[in-house]
């Protein structure tokens, strides 16, 4: 999203816009490990960063601010420099969690987000920072571009559905729900495919196969590995159902979900983020409580059953992408808000003069 942000046409073609691109790890494997590496980075960031300040100057800073640990730790230096500067930030949040921490730590939280602008992806989230930031936040959803693979499908009752689960292979993403939720139905001697799409995690295509051998699953369920670009939208494209039954805590705005309606895909997911406001309970698919395999299946299970209310609730969610999640919806709303900021800035200095 920060690319997006960085490329946005919308938004060059209305602001100067320089930007610092940062990048600390080389591959996954480098997520949440400490590394010489990323310290030569986050030096040299620092140069860039104070050089920029100084001679762009820029009117205000638009700053994706890092929530937990380390990571925020770091972007804390970066804060500080920032506000050494006098320069307005505006804070893009894309995690949570701000609102469990302690007491010491939100006076850190209060120190970056005081006299700033933040951002919230949805209007479910903004309670994560009410402890913290004394503003009224922006909210702007993520939005996404569409693929050159989308079209209708021919409605065959006699089709076998294909179920998809699309993410990295982490517990708290739902997989074992998912594998659960399967079991049930097969159980029940339903005929489907599953597909399961994502770089190993927690699980590896070793635990993984021996889980599905475990369920009895091995010959209704296909792991592809990670699959990127026209190879994940023809999989998309091929599927009849998305389930994505995140437990995950700092979920917030998943992008797989919104990549499942542009497909016209019928969504079961849970209660967790955001999720709730994107899929419409009943209309564009299912919300269901985490950590219930029982409810999973019972809602895959009308999806199978109902050719029809599949195809009718993936419409719908392909009407709600178009509406709300396409990346020109994101970038104008990008660019009212900056707007907005910059008017709310000038009218604060002619307040003081």
């Amino acid at each position: 999203m920060n690319q997006r942000v960085h490329e946005s046409k919308i938004l060059r073609s209305t602001f100067s816009i320089n930007s610092i691109c940062i990048s600390y790890m080389q591959s996954r494997a480098d997520m949440g490990k400490l590394k010489l590496s990323k310290l030569f980075v986050f030096m040299y960031t620092i140069k860039k960063l104070i050089i920029e300040l100084w001679n762009f100057r820029p009117a205000i800073i638009y700053f994706q601010i890092s929530p937990h640990g380390l990571a925020f730790a770091r972007d804390f230096v970066f804060v500080c420099l920032m506000k050494l500067f006098n320069i307005p930030i505006v804070f893009h949040l894309r995690g949570k969690g701000i609102r469990n921490k302690s007491k010491l730590s939100k006076l850190f939280y209060k120190f970056c987000f005081c006299n700033e602008y933040v951002i919230c992806l949805s209007s479910l989230l903004t309670y994560d920072i009410e402890d913290v930031y004394k503003g009224k936040p922006f909210v702007v959803s993520n939005g996404i571009p569409d693929s050159s693979f989308i079209g209708s499908k021919a409605l065959l009752s006699n089709n076998i559905p294909k179920i998809l689960f699309l993410s990295n292979l982490i517990i708290s993403k739902g997989i074992l729900d998912f594998l659960e939720a399967l079991k049930i139905i097969n159980d029940k001697k339903f005929k489907f495919e599953g597909i399961i799409v994502g770089a190993e995690a927690d699980l590896n295509s070793y635990k993984l196969n021996n889980t599905l051998k475990s369920k009895g699953l091995r010959e209704k369920i296909q792991y592809l590995g990670p699959k990127y670009n026209d190879e994940k939208c023809r999989i998309y494209h091929d599927s009849d159902i998305f389930v994505f039954p995140t437990k995950m805590s700092w979920e917030c705005f998943p992008g797989v979900i919104l990549e499942a309606m542009q497909f016209n895909l019928p969504v079961v997911s849970t209660r967790e983020g955001a999720i709730s406001e994107i899929v419409d309970d009943e209309v564009t698919g299912f919300i269901v409580e985490k950590s219930s395999p029982q409810q999973l299946a019972e809602k895959i299970e009308i999806l199978i059953k109902n050719p029809q209310l599949r195809q009718q609730m993936g419409q719908a969610g392909r009407k709600k992408y178009e509406e709300k999640y396409t990346l020109q919806h994101f970038e104008e709303n990008m660019k009212n808000v900056f707007q907005e900021i910059l008017e709310d800035i000038n009218i604060k200095k002619q307040s003081k003069t």
